[in-house]
């Protein structure tokens, strides 16, 4: 059955099938009770937005983007560990962005003292589209799926901090294979690949947690301190590693602090600078080794307290999910720095180089630089910057700037501030037929998607000055795929932009 085919009869029994296993795997989003005017002694959740149908894509490129991923992960490992040359470019940003300056100065403070704690933890997502080579004036239909086998896989982005959704399309994946193999939608199931996020996640967790060792007191217990924003709808894709953390044998304890208020007022620091956390009034506090961070990537979270909480957790003897210095790695200056020539082969093979580069799309600076007054000319003239977007060094989604908005974008910022911005080709991906579903809306008709990749890592940095870093694992670890309607910019489904959803392999 094609997608286009299905009637309305039909796409409502495929609903309530969806509905049905949200709703019992906790594909869900939470409704703080503050949040919203519908009185009620309990939380309310609804499904999050999901594909009716698993949405076409390459098979080839997705399998080429799990083979690149521990190469991306090596290569921001390494980026990390490399303070001296991130220094040259988050020095200077930190001169128009203040978000940048205060982190900067958090890690100047943590490496003057000494760190005390070698060890780091990353979980990272690479995002992709696909770019289209051929003309995009001709029909979802006239061509099949020639243009999808046609396209090239480009890289939107790379994430190194609070990368969200792995427990969401683990379920999202699963669910749709079970309808494969029920044949409800009509997807062969061998066109569904499997998705170990979830596990993959808490395995890496786990490995940190114990890597940490033994807690400087042995009558203590060690946890893992998640790190979490108030009034969070997005509990479910975080609870379920949690509770998947307590099943282990012997199990995992994580407990959750809310970012900056409650990780200040329960942590503390012991004569070894080991992380203590009081979980409650008449509880023995408990060492942190691992602290996973699913907060403090918003530049509002940084008031003074906010950084007095992560210089902190930073200068601890807990392992950082991620460190500090893997956080700003992740920052879109440092991305377009990566794009310039011969930087690549600063931090991994050679060899290898051309496996990561072909995935680039063009990024700019908007300095005074000539490359950078280049890119000025394009970014104020709405025609030329028709096929670009303007990012600034910010996570969560909804931060970026759009084609033909630019310029007026740019006109309400001030001219020496601009250079906090890099302007980057737009990704122009095939359109396919996609069938959606949202608390907003269904939406039936042309829509764009995003594969996201998962990996996780766990290294030692060097000991002394230049010290060698050593990777102890690297690892693909599933996989998020996320789709909207073809005329809206931003995928965040959070946020309510796109969908979760799955690919059906072509």
């Amino acid at each position: 059955m094609q997608v286009t085919d299905l009637s309305e009869q039909y796409l409502e029994k495929i609903l309530l099938e969806l509905e049905d296993y949200q709703i019992s795997h906790g594909s869900l989003l939470k409704i703080p009770r503050n949040l919203t005017d519908f009185e009620s002694p309990v939380a309310i959740a609804r499904p999050i937005g999901v594909s009716v149908v698993p949405t076409t894509f390459p098979r080839f490129h997705f399998q080429y983007a799990l083979d690149i991923q521990v190469l991306f992960n090596e290569l921001y490992i390494s980026v990390a560990e490399d303070d001296l040359w991130l220094q040259t470019i988050i020095k200077k940003l930190g001169e128009v962005d203040q978000f940048a300056a205060k982190l900067w100065s958090i890690w100047e403070c943590v490496r003057d003292e000494g760190e005390t704690q070698q060890l780091r933890c990353g979980i990272f997502r690479s995002d992709y589209m696909l770019q289209d080579i051929r003309s995009r004036e001709s029909t979802l239909q006239d061509e099949g799926n020639q243009r999808l086998i046609n396209s090239a896989l480009k890289q939107v982005e790379f994430n190194t901090y609070s990368c969200a959704g792995g427990a969401h399309a683990n379920i999202v994946a699963n669910m749709h294979r079970y309808l494969a193999g029920k044949g409800i939608h009509g997807v062969p199931i061998v066109n569904i690949p499997g998705n170990n996020a979830i596990s993959s996640i808490v395995e890496a967790l786990k490995a940190a947690h114990r890597a940490y060792g033994l807690p400087a007191e042995q009558t203590r217990q060690t946890a893992i301190l998640m790190t979490v924003q108030p009034n969070n709808v997005n509990i479910c894709d975080e609870r379920a590693i949690e509770y998947a953390l307590s099943e282990c044998e012997p199990p995992v304890v994580l407990y959750r602090a809310e970012f900056s208020n409650e990780v200040i007022r329960k942590c503390s620091l012991g004569p070894h600078r080991e992380l203590l956390f009081q979980p409650g009034t008449e509880s023995k506090a408990v060492e942190v080794s691992v602290v996973y961070q699913r907060a403090g990537y918003d530049p509002h979270e940084y008031d003074q307290q906010g950084i007095d909480t992560r210089f902190m957790l930073e200068r601890s003897r807990a392992i950082k999910c991620p460190s500090i210095l893997s956080h700003i790695a992740g920052f879109k200056k440092v991305q377009q720095e990566l794009t310039r020539p011969e930087i690549l082969e600063r931090f991994i093979p050679s060899e290898m180089v051309d496996k990561v580069r072909k995935t680039f799309m063009s990024q700019f600076p908007i300095d005074e630089s000539e490359e950078g007054r280049r890119a000025q000319k394009i970014a104020l003239n709405e025609q030329a910057a028709e096929n670009y977007i303007l990012k600034p060094s910010l996570e969560g989604g909804g931060h970026n700037i759009y084609g033909q908005d630019i310029a007026a974008f740019l006109q309400t910022v001030p001219r020496h501030k601009w250079s906090k911005y890099v302007l980057m080709e737009k990704i122009h991906p095939p359109l396919v037929y996609g069938v959606l579903i949202s608390p907003m809306d269904t939406h039936r008709g042309p829509v764009v998607s995003e594969l996201g990749v998962l990996g996780t890592c766990l290294w030692r940095r060097g000991e002394q000055p230049n010290g060698k870093t050593k990777i102890l694992a690297n690892a693909v670890a599933g996989w998020t795929f996320k789709t909207k309607p073809d005329d809206v910019t931003e995928m965040s489904v959070v946020k309510g932009y796109g969908c979760f959803d799955c690919p059906s392999l072509l």
